[in-house]
This record gives C-alpha cells, structure tokens and sequence, in this order.
C-alpha cells in the first residue's frame, strides 16, 4: 500500500455568523474576524489517498482523476463567499475547521482502488487544520509562533572533551542562535455552535505568555532555569514547551474537550522534533 498526497489552492471569503450566536458572542470568540463584512483567504487543500500500486501503470491512482475531483468540489466555493456557496454555512460558522468537515464530506470515499484517507486545510502559513478519515468528526488545529535564541549545548554530566567530541561547534561556551518556530497542535471535536476546536485567541496568548515571553531574544542557558541540569538541545527544547501547555490546552476552551497533541519544533529548514508527550 502507498500513500499519495496531492495539493490544490482555492480562494474565498467568509462572514462568522450563524450557529445561534449573537454578534456579541461572535466577537468575544473570534475578534476582528468577526466583523460582519467578512474577510477571506488563498486557502490551500491538500488530500491524501492509499492503496496499491497498479502493476500495470505503476500509479495508486492518476494524478489527474484526483484533480478532477477536487476541481468539481472546489468549483462551488472558489473565489466564492463560503457563507452563501455552500448550505452547510447558510446558517453556520464558516470556521477551517468546519470547512475541513465540510470538504472531506463532499470527497468519495475511494478513487479508483484507493481509498481517501486524510485532508489538510491551510487557511494561512501559520494556521492549518488536519482531519483523518477513520474519524473525521475530530480536528486537530495547529498554530505555529516563532521566537529567535540562542543556546549552547553543553551538559555538566559530560566531561568538556566529551561535550566538544559529541556536540562539535555548537558546543562554542559563547553559544549561537536560531529562528525557532514551534507548531502547537492541538485536537477536539468542533463546538456545535461556534465551529471550534479551541479558542484562538486564548491560544493565542497563551503561546505568546509561555514561549515566546519566555524564551524570545533570550540565551536558554543563561535567562532561563529549564536547561540547568541538561542540555538545550532541540529535544529538550520541545519537552519543556510540552510541559508549559499540556495542563494549560484545555482551559482555552468552554463547553467542550481539547488537548495538547503535538509540538513541533522547527530549529533550522532541515531539522525538525516532533513530541506526543
């Protein structure tokens, strides 16, 4: 078996309003988003489908018959107003998240002898939503932030011979930097109402109160006391931020379930650590 991913792009507004919510309820959720003219985004799709390579063509499945039906799906809300150009939203909130729902239920369950399996929903380079087809009814919604710091890695449980043999130039006692970026990602059964997974906004500052006040323009060695007894390797890094929202995931949301699932530590453009606690 082999999986396949294919991506398309699409673009649409949408108006948060419906579910029963007042306006003022609409804005103590989403904010500015809620300004009842709508705004819109250049949304990327992508769809993932698996079964066995024809021995014949050497494909799970042509690359254009998946296109086609992405196209005719796509064709109803492109360059649309989501609100108006699908019922589910005639009287719903348009959230990614309900999109993402939306979208995968207008997919067939199989093309040709393969099976849909997965769908991703990017609303903007820092905010995608990811659904599984054995159980599309949970989202996981996934919010990156950045913070740029420095580190050396060194650990006192290493002799400094063995600290420079292991860790090389990073070992350097002035220590060097990066651009981190951690992607959050967290998992829920959207609000019935508002169509959320989680609050944004209290996400939001939640990242910002315990990574980046944190950890921003800071030496992880020297300004911070999470790397006293170990090193600040990109590992460690990513537990420590698991740890500082686990506990804390579940408060930005009322009236339903959400948990941390993933973060992901991005510390250069060819490494990344991904932690499931």
């Amino acid at each position: 078996m082999l999986t396949l991913t294919r991506k398309i792009t699409f673009t649409a507004g949408h108006i948060y309003r419906g579910g029963g919510l007042s306006r003022e309820q609409l804005e103590a959720i989403f904010g500015v988003a809620a300004e009842p003219s709508g705004h819109g985004h250049n949304y990327v799709l992508e769809v993932s489908v698996r079964g066995p390579v024809n021995p014949l063509d050497g494909m799970v499945v042509n690359i254009k018959d998946v296109d086609a039906q992405l196209k005719s799906i796509l064709s109803e809300v492109d360059h649309r107003m989501i609100n108006t150009a699908m019922p589910e939203f005639f009287d719903a909130v348009p959230t990614t998240e309900k999109l993402a729902q939306a979208l995968w239920n207008r997919l067939p369950k199989s093309i040709g002898a393969a099976q849909y399996i997965a769908l991703r929903l990017e609303e903007h380079p820092g905010l995608h939503v990811e659904l599984s087809g054995d159980s599309p009814h949970m989202v996981q919604l996934t919010r990156s932030i950045e913070f740029a710091a420095s580190h050396r890695l060194h650990t006192e449980k290493l002799s400094p011979d063995e600290n420079r043999r292991i860790y090389g130039k990073c070992n350097n006692p002035n220590g060097h930097g990066h651009n981190y970026v951690v992607e959050v990602t967290v998992s829920g059964e959207p609000d019935p109402r508002s169509g959320i997974v989680i609050d944004l906004g209290l996400l939001e500052k939640l990242l910002e109160d315990q990574i980046e006040a944190r950890f921003d323009h800071k030496h992880l060695n020297l300004d911070t006391t999470y790397f006293n007894d170990k090193a600040a390797t990109a590992e460690n890094i990513a537990i420590v931020i698991w740890d500082l929202l686990k506990d804390r995931i579940p408060a930005c949301r009322s009236g339903g379930a959400v948990k941390l699932h993933r973060v992901r530590l991005i510390e250069t453009a060819r490494s990344w650590f991904d932690y499931y606690g």
